[in-house]
C-alpha cells in the first residue's frame, strides 16, 4: 500500500511538481494528480470550479500572496488576479512540462500583453506581417 501526496493547489501556479511524491512520476500521473488534492471542506478529489468573485482580506486592496496575512494565507484576494480552479490548473501544466511555474492566461492578447511587457525599451521583436490584427496593432500603437 503505497501513500500518495496530493498537492494542493497555492496560488500562483508556483509548483515544485507539489510534493516529491509526483517528481519522477510520468506524464499521465503528474496531470491526473499534482494540483488536484481532496478538497478540504467536502473531500472531493477533483477541484470544485471556483465561482467566487472576491476572497476574504484583511485589508481590501492590497495585492495579497500566499504568504501574506491579508489574504488569510491563501493567496487569493479577486477572481482575475488568482483563483483557486486556475491556480490547480497551473499547477498540473507545471509539472506535465516539468517546469517550477506555469501561468494560465484567459486569451492570447493577455498571454502577449504579458511578454511584452517582459522587454525594456530597443528591444526588437521579430514577427510575421500576417499575425492576428490585435497583436499588430497592440505591437504598432500601444507598445510601441
Amino acid at each position: 500500500n503505497k501513500q500518495v501526496i496530493m498537492a494542493a493547489a497555492s496560488g500562483s501556479g508556483s509548483s515544485d511538481h507539489g510534493d516529491a511524491a509526483f517528481a519522477d512520476a510520468g506524464f499521465a500521473t503528474k496531470i491526473i494528480h499534482v494540483g488536484q488534492a481532496p478538497d478540504a471542506q467536502t473531500g472531493a478529489v477533483a477541484p470544485p470550479i471556483s465561482l467566487a468573485t472576491t476572497y476574504a482580506q484583511l485589508t481590501p486592496g492590497l495585492a495579497t500572496g500566499k504568504d501574506m496575512a491579508y489574504s488569510y494565507g491563501k493567496g487569493f484576494e479577486y477572481q482575475r488576479t488568482n483563483n483557486p480552479t486556475r491556480a490547480a490548473f497551473e499547477m498540473a501544466v507545471a509539472a506535465a512540462e516539468n517546469g517550477k511555474h506555469s501561468i494560465a492566461f484567459a486569451s492570447g492578447m493577455a498571454a502577449t500583453s504579458a511578454i511584452l511587457h517582459l522587454l525594456k525599451s530597443g528591444d526588437r521583436i521579430i514577427a510575421m506581417d500576417d499575425m492576428y490584427g490585435g497583436t499588430h496593432r497592440y505591437m504598432i500603437k500601444t507598445a510601441a
